[in-house]
């Protein structure tokens, strides 16, 4: 018998393979193999799910992209591997190929830190369907972002944003036009009262929320547990502001059904003092993107299956 070569792989059985390999290896590897896999390459449907590379966040000049190195590393190969003069491949010109390569057709995306307000716009146009995004803070709060462009997504379900001074404006929007909106990410962020409220008040019916990581005071978290009545899932652990072993949480957490604060703490020595306000650490970026996007999907998907088959439906 005369061995199958992947080359004569059918079309559409190639593409479902090429699905799962990741954008920097339909980018830089696999249109190389053969001229089969590189046309491949080019079906929208190997671009649903736009997760562009986690950035290790270096502190040098904001705005500067080597504050995303993983990111440029990308650009810089792919500008090496298609023989493009690297002046000329700035990073609104990559997000916007790379984000049109899906025709429209993208359910998934997650914004380096170092997107331009450009390339926001750019998907904000071209992405309709998203159902799952994360944008980073730096674009949410540049004076120039026309918040409105968010109101595009209307299936959306599921928003990552770490932490961004224009929480409550987004979120009247998300009220408005996402009417499947059951998510939010504001792992490694900072939620006081003001950003609880906001929740409570806009989007109040979500079914999952993460602050992983996040500075939360203990009163903004009293405050989302007595608002958001309809949480299955509600991911604090290791944030700041807090102790885990509050028993007045955990009896507030009551109805949910996957509530997590392991490694949460409140130290010692402020406890007692009144109108704490929690600050960023020195060196930390205030519009922090969430850098555990990968992790932060896996926990949904893990909860959405660990969820009994009436509380799926619920969802």
């Amino acid at each position: 018998m005369d061995e199958r070569k992947w080359e004569d792989l059918q079309m559409d059985c190639l593409v479902k393979v090429l699905v799962k390999v990741g954008m920097e290896s339909l980018l830089l590897d696999v249109p190389f193999v053969c001229k089969s896999w590189y046309k491949a390459t080019l079906n929208p449907s190997c671009w649903q799910s736009l997760i562009f590379p986690d950035n290790e966040c270096i502190e040098v000049w904001p705005g500067d992209a080597s504050e995303c190195p993983n990111f440029k590393n990308l650009m810089d190969r792919f500008a090496s591997e298609y023989q493009i003069d690297g002046d000329r491949c700035s990073v609104t010109g990559f997000l916007k190929f790379v984000i049109n390569r899906s025709s429209g057709n993208a359910t998934v995306l997650k914004l380096p830190k170092c997107c331009t307000v450009e390339a926001f716009e750019f998907a904000a146009n071209v992405c309709p369907g998203l159902v799952t995004l994360s944008l980073p803070g730096d674009v949410l709060d540049n004076k120039h972002t026309n918040l409105e462009l968010i109101g595009n997504w209307k299936n959306l379900e599921v928003l990552s944003l770490g932490s961004c001074l224009n929480l409550a404006k987004i979120l009247v929007i998300i009220q408005t036009h996402s009417k499947n909106f059951y998510g939010l990410d504001l792992s490694k962020g900072f939620v006081h009262e003001r950003e609880a409220l906001s929740i409570v008040k806009l989007v109040p019916n979500i079914k999952y929320l993460n602050l992983k990581g996040a500075k939360v005071s203990r009163d903004s978290l009293v405050t989302l547990l007595c608002g958001c009545k309809d949480l299955v899932m509600l991911d604090a652990r290791d944030c700041f502001g807090f102790d885990e072993n509050d028993d007045e949480l955990s009896k507030l957490a009551s109805h949910i059904s996957k509530f997590m604060c392991e490694g949460s703490e409140f130290p010692e020595f402020l406890r007692g003092m009144d109108n704490v306000v929690i600050l960023p650490d020195v060196g930390y970026s205030f519009q922090q993107l969430v850098e555990n996007w990968d992790e932060m999907l896996n926990d949904l998907r893990d909860a959405f299956n660990d969820l009994s088959d009436e509380e799926r439906r619920t969802i």
